[in-house]
């Protein structure tokens, strides 16, 4: 009888020490899923540049007024495209002292001839942005980018604003809608969540979320 009271005790002490375990782990797994979600900081992430270079996106906080994430393959003609409408978009509406454009590559197994075509691609681009090598897809898969290209907006202090999956033309003009709306507020001061359709200054209203 005192075995079988013993063993339960036994039996009840271990599920007393492992439930705060199993609560532990579920809240941080939830937590670092809501963070995807516009509003809540940026999974912070730490990646290669093309050079060897190590990067760590959280250097950036405070450092520009957007960030933005580009995730794309570098032989994908939407990626291509993507590419060639934002340089269209930066050349023509922003100066480089506002933003912070990062190219993620997600592609595994890359080799050295790989990398010296994607050095001689960018070379030609009048985009310089920062490229990253996301050779593991760690990152790809911290984001949960499921659509390549897909496009994070950060502000300055790594909260995600918006998330743009693909690159379809609807969702390109009103990316860059927003771009021209968040940039514009910041200028003056703005809180761009607060500003409202009904309230526009200077022109410049908030698109809808997608």
């Amino acid at each position: 009888m005192f075995s079988i009271i013993k063993k339960k005790r036994n039996n009840f002490l271990k599920l007393f020490l492992i439930l705060p375990l199993f609560t532990f782990f579920s809240l941080s797994s939830w937590a670092q899923g809501s963070s995807l979600r516009p509003g809540f900081p940026a999974p912070p992430f730490s990646l290669n540049t093309m050079e060897g270079v190590p990067f760590n996106l959280t250097d950036l906080k405070g450092q520009q007024k957007l960030i933005l994430l580009y995730f794309y393959h570098q032989d994908q003609a939407d990626s291509l495209r993507g590419i060639e409408e934002l340089t269209k978009y930066f050349e023509g509406h922003l100066t480089e002292e506002k933003y912070q454009i990062i190219m993620i590559h997600s592609l595994p197994d890359l080799k050295e001839e790989d990398i010296a075509r994607m050095k001689e691609f960018w070379s030609k681009q009048k985009l310089t942005p920062l490229v990253l090598l996301d050779n593991q897809n760690e990152v790809s898969n911290l984001y949960k980018v499921e659509n390549i290209p897909s496009t994070f907006l950060l502000d300055g202090n790594l909260i995600l604003k918006r998330v743009y999956p693909g690159f379809q033309t609807k969702q390109q003009e009103v990316m860059f809608q927003y771009l021209s709306y968040f940039l514009n507020a910041q200028e003056r001061g703005i809180s761009p969540q607060k500003d409202k359709d009904d309230g526009c200054e200077g022109g410049v209203c908030p698109p809808p979320e997608s």
